[in-house]
């Protein structure tokens, strides 16, 4: 008999030579086959599928034991690049394109290591036959696409080596249904064309859809494994992963000791015509909402409706070509990003955005750089008006990290971190600033069902102890629908809906845009 494709047997990885991140880990890809991996924040996922490519180094991990074979060869000693060569590649989470260079650009990158022209044009015809959408905005940098199309891109980079076996770290991180599963049927597709394919997918409905056969890891070790058919019809899965009988309840929270430093009273938030064009492509066309003070309200729609680029007008970093932002008196589409953060703004990012060497609680130190009252010369003099503005300050983020259940993290290496205790720390430090408005841009994308209630219930603590004000950019429906007040709602950067949750639930348009006409 021909050995698997990929054969993992008893792994144990660890980071930094003391984090254990898997443990006695075994699984089979048979060729042809898609294989699911599901598993909550930290269950050792990612570090299955570096172990798996030979990239762990650069993230400090190691290899401590067990064998990982590849068409019955150990990969033991091989590098990366080799890895790549031989047939198995994989796409990281969170959409890691080159951003300056364009679609066509970016795919001749993934296909450097191709010698033959004529393959890498016939990948490339692949890719654009593939992701349609590629091909019409092949000249258009990557930058500028929607999260949706810079996944495909991201995939279709994959596919330019032609491989074997490719490595899917959670595809449909942060997308709308409708792409999901257009995301699934894709999935399906290049396993058609003959790649296998190991999936690591958060929305476990999708992953168990798509997949032959799955695992179950939790605290980095496999607890269950079977037929797709069979865990899908498990009651633990069906409950921890599938959201079944799992009713989104907002529960009373007991305010977080020690307490937050409170920020200034938030402004009413007004979005008037405000409109905004990257050369000649429009990415809002004439938005208009309010926000009242210390409400939560959320903006929905589609991958590409032009979420991500209001929240980017709002928080300094785009300008808008028509129309204006106000909070309070002061007009934001004026001021510089540093401006809008000194006015009592704070933002989180759709890519998470952290200095992944450092520890947690340096990461929440930089939120307070702007309350900061001492330079550096002090502080690196150790005066005494400085070690008490120190201590003041690490005070206050401690009191952060026991809000947001990170307390325990504060010395931890950010780079060790699962996604979901990223996207707190990420939160964390835009609270360290003391926000009166926070802007939270896909606060769980990538988070299991019950991790996603428990950050409903964090947002709605910060909400209530620290009366601030909140925008939300999210695809989870439940957990939009439990927290916000009001929704706007964007398709194709206009505003085609607005009102209370249960108004836009039932909303014809934006069941169209979300779940397509079929549905609506």
């Amino acid at each position: 008999m021909s050995p698997p494709l990929l054969s993992v047997e008893h792994l144990d990885v660890v980071y930094d030579g003391t984090i254990t991140a898997l443990s006695d880990v075994s699984l089979v890809v048979e060729p042809g086959q898609v294989v699911a991996v599901l598993g909550s924040n930290g269950a050792g996922k990612t570090s299955l599928l570096r172990a798996v490519s030979r990239s762990l180094q650069p993230y400090g991990g190691t290899v401590t034991g067990g064998t990982v074979r590849f068409a019955g060869e150990d990969l033991a000693g091989r590098d990366a690049a080799d890895v790549v060569r031989r047939g198995l590649v994989q796409v990281p989470e969170g959409r890691r394109i080159f951003r300056d260079l364009t679609v066509a650009e970016n795919l001749r990158a993934g296909g450097y290591t191709v010698k033959d022209a004529r393959a890498r044009a016939e990948a490339r015809d692949r890719v654009f036959d593939l992701f349609p959408i590629l091909a019409e905005r092949r000249d258009q940098p990557g930058g500028l696409l929607s999260g949706g199309q810079q996944q495909m891109l991201a995939m279709g980079r994959a596919l330019m080596v032609s491989p074997q076996l490719l490595l899917l770290d959670e595809p449909s991180l942060g997308l709308a249904p409708l792409l999901v599963d257009q995301i699934g049927e894709i999935v399906t597709e290049i396993n058609k064309q003959g790649t296998a394919v190991l999936l690591i997918e958060q929305n476990a409905v999708m992953g168990l859809r798509v997949a032959d056969a799955a695992y179950v890891l939790e605290t980095g070790r496999v607890t269950a494994s079977g037929t797709a058919d069979a865990l899908a019809a498990s009651d633990e899965v069906q409950e921890r992963y599938l959201g079944v009988a799992v009713p989104v309840v907002a529960t009373e929270v007991a305010p977080a000791e020690p307490e937050v430093p409170t920020a200034e009273p938030p402004q009413q938030l007004r979005v008037e015509g405000l409109t905004v064009r990257f050369g000649g492509i429009t990415a809002l066309s004439e938005v208009s909402f309010t926000v009242e003070p210390g409400t939560v309200h959320a903006l929905i729609g589609p991958n590409g409706a032009g979420k991500s680029t209001l929240v980017n007008v709002l928080g300094g970093a785009y300008r808008a070509t028509e129309g204006a932002v106000h909070y309070g008196d002061a007009e934001l589409t004026a001021l510089r990003a540093d401006k809008v953060a000194g006015l009592g703004v704070a933002r989180t990012f759709q890519n998470i955005s952290l200095a992944l060497e450092d520890t947690v609680e340096d990461n929440l130190l930089v939120g307070r750089h702007r309350l900061m009252r001492r330079g550096l010369l002090p502080g690196a003099l150790k005066l005494s008006g400085a070690r008490r503005e120190e201590r003041e300050h690490r005070e206050t983020v401690a009191g952060i990290a026991e809000l947001l259940g990170i307390a325990h993290l504060l010395r931890t290496p950010v780079h060790t971190l699962a996604y979901g205790d990223r996207k707190r720390v990420e939160m964390g430090r835009a609270l360290a600033a003391r926000p009166s408005l926070l802007l939270l841009d896909e606060p769980v994308a990538g988070m299991t069902h019950g991790e996603s209630q428990d950050m409903a219930e964090t947002i709605r603590q910060v909400r209530r102890d620290l009366g601030l004000s909140i925008v939300l950019v999210e695809h989870d429906m439940p957990f939009v629908m439990g927290l916000a007040e009001q929704v706007t709602v964007l398709d194709f950067g206009k505003k085609i809906a607005e009102g209370t949750p249960a108004q836009v639930q039932r909303d014809p348009e934006v069941l169209r845009a979300y779940l397509g006409a079929a549905a609506a």
